[in-house]
């Protein structure tokens, strides 16, 4: 979806939205957002980031019965949702390269697809609220619901990415969970974690429990996007990918305890 360029604080300002910027500098700040200055903006927002990916919001039975185990956590801990493209961004991308279509109109195209997503997530419950910037994801814990990020203003309007179609919202995600000051990175897919070979015959019935970047860059396929690799070693965080499909895993996953899955090691 994008590569990042060398910049940092651009995509710090886009994250915090022109209110949030605005109302930091306000003497009247009201509560939440005494609270939020007070952990340096950006820093902090979550405990936990969770990307939730299309191949799971795609289909609704697996949504409906993953969100009562989010749902059931909210208040406890601080959580911060991201939900991928899915099927709708896949089609644009695969239609744009079998047709030649304009590349950076339907780049931009595949851009929206997460914000319709994240939208689609909140549907399900009252818990979740769709968020834009740090003032509203901050807010939205003060009440003790779930914030689901929309993410297209951020990744489109950014000094920070450029568009190509290395990098989806599993690299973006992890940006994002750096940059709002998370303890650990959840990814939850349709798959039980990262498998030593890609989808032949002969793959293990079970995946690699843990593993490093640089073990990442010997396998010959991985769930992940091709820049994953890339952005872990910029923005190194705890990651663990777990399957949707069983949600006491998810949630297991979002309170950093032990769960079937792929650990992400960060080696420093």
């Amino acid at each position: 979806m994008a590569s990042p360029t060398t910049n940092l604080e651009p995509m710090a300002c886009m994250f915090l939205g022109p209110e949030a910027l605005q109302m930091s500098q306000d003497a009247s700040l009201t509560a939440p957002l005494e609270w939020f200055h007070s952990q340096h903006a950006h820093r902090n927002l979550c405990d936990t980031f969770i990307k939730i990916g299309g191949s799971i919001l795609d289909h609704e039975a697996a949504t409906a019965a993953l969100v009562p185990s989010l749902t059931r956590l909210a208040g406890q801990t601080r959580m911060l949702v991201l939900t991928g493209g899915g099927q709708a961004a896949k089609r644009i991308k695969a239609n744009q390269i079998k047709h030649g279509h304009d590349f950076y109109r339907f780049w931009r195209a595949t851009g929206l697809t997460p914000e319709v997503n994240a939208w689609l997530l909140a549907s399900y419950s009252t818990v979740f609220s769709v968020v834009s910037c740090a003032a509203e994801i901050v807010a939205c814990l003060q009440d003790g619901k779930i914030p689901v990020f929309a993410p297209t203003g951020a990744i489109l309007n950014s000094l920070y990415f450029l568009p190509d179609w290395l990098v989806t919202t599993d690299s973006i995600g992890l940006q994002f969970a750096s940059l709002s000051g998370a303890r650990r990175y959840v990814i939850v897919s349709d798959v039980d974690g990262i498998y030593a070979r890609g989808p032949q015959e002969g793959t293990p019935t079970e995946p690699i429990a843990r593993l490093t970047a640089a073990d990442m860059e010997g396998l010959p396929s991985s769930k992940l996007d091709r820049g994953f690799v890339d952005y872990f070693r910029r923005f190194p965080l705890p990651t663990v990918i777990v399957n949707g499909n069983h949600p006491e895993r998810v949630s297991a996953a979002i309170q950093g305890k032990p769960t079937p899955g792929t650990e992400i090691l960060c080696t420093h």
